[in-house]
């Protein structure tokens, strides 16, 4: 804060005519009326904001705009310069609060003029309703600043404080209530996030059914003989790892992949594999996009460098389907062990809800009339808050994030009736710190994972709450991410209302958890999230799976 101007030493002759009584009194008490023609001048000037270094007179002419009665005392100096040194804290004071990005001088001067100006304006309203109509209005100015001046200045900046405290609390209680409707979705930020049209050129067509051919083809060589010979018995031949690993028995192509279908769930909707539709030969299905998918991550070209440390300098198009084929063969990502289920306890990642759809999915829904498929539609949600728990198991940790994964493109393929299968991650770095982040290795690892296994499956990762060490893990990740999965980061603002108008663009307000601003109340419950799971293996049946798959280590 400015210092506010400094009152005029005292001296001995100044104390002298402050206490000369009583004929300075009278003195005073006749100027009353011989100075009522310049205090109603007042009244009808624009008033131009003092300067922070006002002095006494000059807060005199702001206040009435009369000079000083030659037979006036010194008193009357005192006064004004004690009305100045108030004046000067208020302003200074009530500035800061109300204009804290401002310069503290152009606050004050703003306090400054709109306190004299109410100031100048109960002056006449007092003057008005005077019964005496010969009564000046420099009398009524002058009682006022006779009987309390520092009172109703103090008066009058609290009132005008106060009122635009109001102001802004109303402000952003009606900000607070914006009705979900005015609120405008940014098609271009979220057309990840709510994307469902995978349709594809004839060319990209065309890709995708030769790519088909050549997984199969390729499935086939890799049946080897145990002992490394040429010639074995049918039966006896295994499948070879294409990643270093250990074979594995022999089993016919189509054995192996009916062996690993989304989530474990063998349903219509959830093959992992290209299935012919009998009523629509031309119809893509479910297996068919998980082809496309991998072109897309390898921009259709069938010699990539995909998946990129098995594939460093290039790889033909379907090592990369058969790599995922033998992870899903040995690692089983959709089942749990009873170490699984208690060490994701504390909640720090689940699937509970969906987005809303995209725009062709609202046009078909509109048309049919169906409004359970608006609520229906859309990618999964994956809510992964790392700041509720600590990375002390990481194979375990890794498990959990896999499973929840797997688990949310299942619910979206069964809810989509097998034309969606992405998800969302709203990922709330509330409470995250050192000793919940993992170590680097380790998320190198899970995105190793996400990008070799899951391609082209995940929506947007919505960053909450975004503090120090999120952005430092946040620094971790990038390098290690494509610039497709870049685009689909957004961090979006930490305080409630603004974080409520983002996530509201593309998830109902019912889904969006109160912890966010939003609706849902739901509370994990471990026991209760797993107890429906399928597949609960014993934790030797998950121990070797580095031996058998080194790659991942």
């Amino acid at each position: 804060m400015d210092a506010p101007p400094k009152t005029p030493e005292l001296t001995a002759e100044t104390i002298g005519n402050t206490t000369s009584s009583n004929g300075a009194k009278k003195r005073r008490k006749k100027s009353k009326n011989s100075n009522g023609a310049s205090y109603g001048a007042s009244q009808t000037l624009e008033v131009a904001p003092p300067s922070p270094s006002v002095s006494s007179n000059g807060v005199n002419g702001v206040m009435h705009d009369g000079s000083t009665s030659p037979k006036s005392s010194s008193s009357k100096h005192l006064i004004q310069n004690i009305v100045c040194l108030f004046v000067g804290i208020i302003i200074g004071y009530f500035g800061h609060k109300l204009y804290p990005t401002e310069s503290l001088d152009e606050a004050k001067k703003g306090i400054f003029k709109t306190v004299m100006s109410k100031h100048r304006r109960k002056h006449k309203e007092i003057a008005a309703g005077n019964a005496s109509s010969d009564a000046p209005i420099s009398a009524a100015s002058e009682e006022i600043d006779r009987s309390h001046p520092i009172r109703h200045i103090l008066e009058g900046a609290s009132v005008f404080y106060h009122v635009k405290k109001q102001k802004q609390a109303f402000k952003a209680t009606k900000h607070a209530h914006k009705d979900v409707s005015e609120i405008e979705v940014d098609w271009k930020k979220w057309k990840f996030g709510m994307t469902d049209d995978y349709q594809l050129t004839s060319e990209q067509s065309n890709l995708v059914k030769e790519l088909e051919q050549r997984v199969v083809s390729k499935a086939a060589r890799i049946r080897v003989c145990p002992d490394g010979g040429d010639e074995c018995a049918e039966g006896e031949k295994q499948i070879a790892s294409l990643s270093g690993g250990t074979n594995m028995p022999g089993r016919s192509f189509i054995e192996r992949v009916d062996s690993v279908p989304w989530g474990g769930n063998d349903s219509d909707f959830t093959k992992w594999w290209p299935r012919k539709d009998a009523k629509d030969p031309n119809k893509m299905v479910p297996g068919a996009r998980m082809l496309a998918g991998y072109l897309k991550i390898m921009k259709f070209n069938m010699f990539p460098k995909f998946p990129h440390k098995l594939c460093e300098h290039g790889c033909d198009s379907e090592v990369s389907v058969l790599h995922t084929l033998e992870w899903r063969e040995k690692y089983r990502p959709w089942c749990v062990t009873p170490k699984t289920i208690q060490y994701n306890k504390s909640g720090f990642i689940y699937r509970r809800g969906n987005s809303r759809p995209g725009p062709r999915k609202r046009l078909d829904a509109e048309k049919a009339k169906d409004s359970e498929s608006l609520s229906t539609s859309g990618h999964a949600l994956l809510f992964y808050r790392p700041g509720v728990t600590t990375v002390e198991d990481p194979s375990l940790y890794g498990r959990v994030m896999l499973n929840a994964i797997e688990s949310a493109i299942t619910d979206s393929l069964v809810r989509n009736k097998g034309e969606i299968g992405r998800f969302n991650i709203i990922f709330d770095c509330k409470g995250f710190g050192s000793k919940n982040a993992p170590s680097l290795a380790n998320v190198k690892l899970l995105f190793r994972y996400l990008q070799d296994h899951f391609p082209d499956r995940l929506g947007v990762l919505v960053v909450a709450n975004l503090g120090g060490m999120a952005q430092m893990l946040m620094k971790m990740v990038l390098p290690f991410v494509t610039e497709d999965v870049r685009a689909k980061i957004h961090i979006i603002p930490n305080d409630e209302e603004g974080r409520r108008e983002v996530l509201l663009q593309f998830i109902e307000e019912d889904k969006i958890p109160t912890w966010l601003g939003g609706k849902d109340d739901y509370e994990f419950d471990a026991n209760e999230y797993y107890k429906n799971e399928k597949c609960v293996l014993k934790e030797d049946e998950i121990s070797n799976f580095l031996i058998d798959m080194p790659y991942h280590g």
